[in-house]
């Protein structure tokens, strides 16, 4: 029984944990409107452009947010600015930054 409510509670803390990241970035990335963004197979094609490869992507709360892995095959989540496809914010899934896997190479 203590077993089953540790493992209970393990597994709320990584629920709550996903649940978080799906918003880190706290800020648009872009205040244009709608009409001006690119459509998401566009802007897929821009992040594959970059060398990632995609898991899942979406546009909300005016950014791209996707999941992909780098050029070293590591998870990563980007934010990108839907009205150019140019990378916001971003890092594995470990918390570091896009921007420092690139200086790794």
């Amino acid at each position: 029984m203590r077993k089953l409510l540790i493992l209970a509670s393990v597994a709320a803390v990584i629920g709550a944990t996903g649940m978080a990241r799906a918003d880190s970035l706290g800020r648009p990335c872009t205040a244009k409107p709608k009409a001006d963004y690119l459509s998401l197979d566009a802007l897929k094609a821009k992040v594959a452009e970059q060398g990632y490869q995609i898991r899942s992507g979406e546009i909300k709360k005016a950014c791209g947010e996707f999941y992909v892995l780098d050029k070293a095959g590591k998870k990563a989540e980007l934010f990108v600015d839907p009205t150019s496809g140019v990378i916001v914010s971003g890092g594995d899934v470990n918390g570091k930054s896009a921007k420092a896997d690139k200086d790794d190479d």
